[in-house]
């Protein structure tokens, strides 16, 4: 079988992958705090792909316990799932089988009474995008970014 190596086009290994979660992230944030909204989709999938598609340089560099803390961590699964259904449109195999993706929608973020969780950086009264899961609970998209990375960085560097 013919092997290709893809390091010559930025990323060598994990930890070059991880960074590109980090500014994928922070272009993430770019993009709602100046909501382009052409660019929104794009960081917003850039995210999930990096943030489920690291697990498989991590079990190429030996890292134990990948698949595991993706299971063990709601957010990786969701992450995952969102990842897998962007890839083949349909998702047929749920990974976040206990609470799963319901839907990804725009939605307004305003001033209100109601408990919600976002990133403070987000304008108020400007458009984000929540992730839906059938339990009601609700991942903004910001904050969902700022958790797939902090678990990854807890993995990668306390592993």
């Amino acid at each position: 079988m013919k092997t290709i190596d893809f390091s010559n086009i930025g990323l060598k290994n994990s930890l070059d992958v991880y960074k590109k979660l980090e500014r994928d992230r922070e272009n993430l944030k770019e993009a709602l705090i100046q909501q382009k909204q052409n660019l929104l989709y794009d960081y917003i999938i850039n995210l999930y792909t990096y943030g489920y598609h690291i697990k498989d340089w991590l079990k190429k560099e030996d890292y134990i316990g990948v698949e595991e803390f993706i299971n063990n961590n709601p957010e990786l699964r969701v992450c995952a799932d969102l990842c897998n259904g962007s890839k083949h449109k349909i998702l047929t195999s749920i990974r976040s089988s206990e609470d799963p993706v319901q839907s990804v929608d725009a939605s307004t973020i305003t001033s209100d009474s109601v408990s919600y969780t976002a990133d403070s950086t987000v304008p108020v009264n400007s458009q984000t995008f929540n992730i839906r899961l059938e339990s009601g609970k609700n991942y903004e998209i910001m904050y969902f970014a700022n958790k797939i990375v902090e678990l990854w960085n807890k993995f990668i560097f306390q592993n």
